[in-house]
């Protein structure tokens, strides 16, 4: 069976039949169905890649690890650049190079298409950061045939991926907060289009109803630095009398809103702060932060090796590959 067939069928919510009816003009396909099959080809520019099957025995020995944003962005953070080193050097030891894809903003901050990029490059395969990944670059990416490994799980297709367990990573992060004596803990968490952040979510409302507290003060933001102070300010201007913060990301983010609240007159000794993510910087700030720790080594590790049993013809026994957090006390 084709992967660009099976998947394009689950997007398009028809049987992989209907597809190859619908692609080669025969009959018994309604024609809304039809139709609704043909924009989805056109849109991606479609078509049976007959090079990588003449050249399927000819490796490349090039992988491609797909950021979910540009570079200067993903990069200047702890878990990217943690688990693109795992990854890279997963890669290394078996004679393959990594090859970096970063997408680009325009002007108004629209993400630029990487289909181009992907196609014009002689690739074994893709570790693809899920974060934004949409659905017209999701499935040119199934045309090409091309192997290809989550990090984060896809809420448009289930396919094979790496992630830590958010849901139950931030429960017990919570918990862990509460358990330290904070009662009115604020939720500062990133897009809510984005899965990961809506299991955090969950796993903040699980902590608090559980002990019988307030879930309400959650507030969204985008991950760039001008809507995290705007969003930790709101939170403090709304929400005077909380006693902790919960963030559900790291990097620059966290390291935005720890210094709006400085500069905002509240000291962080006096607010109980966690964070999901977790790095050895925090041991030299002036106040404890409670960490959920992700296994980022593990993480790119595992991706890569699942990518090469799919390159090497093996079908990975698991789809979903959940891995646990630590929480620690810095």
């Amino acid at each position: 069976m084709k992967l660009t067939i099976n998947e394009i069928a689950e997007m398009a919510q028809v049987a992989k039949s209907t597809v190859s009816k619908a692609l080669n003009g025969q009959k018994g396909v309604s024609q809304e169905t039809r139709q609704r099959i043909l924009n989805i080809a056109k849109q991606v520019n479609f078509q049976p890649n007959f090079a990588a099957k003449a050249l399927a025995q000819k490796k490349s020995n090039i992988i491609g690890f797909v950021l979910p944003h540009e570079a200067g962005f993903s990069l200047s953070g702890f878990y990217w650049a943690g688990v693109v080193t795992a990854a890279a050097e997963e890669v290394s030891k078996r004679g393959n190079n990594l090859m970096i894809i970063s997408p680009l903003e325009n002007e108004e901050g629209h993400i630029l298409e990487i289909q181009d990029t992907i196609r014009s490059n002689s690739l074994d395969g893709l570790i693809i950061g899920a974060e934004q990944l949409d659905t017209k670059t999701l499935v040119s990416i199934m045309a090409e045939e091309i192997p290809f490994v989550f990090i984060g799980q896809n809420s448009t297709l289930q396919h094979y991926c790496v992630d830590v367990n958010n849901r139950e990573g931030s429960d017990k992060l919570v918990t862990q907060m509460i358990k330290n004596g904070f009662k009115k803990i604020g939720c500062i968490t990133g897009p809510e289009d984005y899965q990961y952040t809506r299991e955090r979510v969950e796993g903040f409302n699980d902590a608090m109803k559980r002990a019988g507290l307030d879930s309400s003060r959650i507030m969204h933001t985008s991950y760039y630095e001008e809507d995290a102070r705007k969003t930790t300010l709101k939170m403090i201007e709304e929400n005077p009398d909380i006693d902790a913060l919960y963030i559900t990301a790291g990097g620059e983010f966290t390291l935005n809103i720890f210094e709006t609240l400085r500069f905002s007159g509240i000291s962080p000794k006096k607010l109980g702060l966690g964070v999901f993510d977790d790095s050895r910087i925090f041991d030299f700030l002036d106040f404890s932060v409670t960490t959920a720790k992700q296994p980022l080594n593990q993480i790119g590790a595992m991706a890569t090796q699942l990518l090469f049993e799919q390159i090497s013809g093996h079908t990975p026994e698991e789809k979903i590959n959940l891995l646990p957090v630590e929480i620690i006390l810095r």
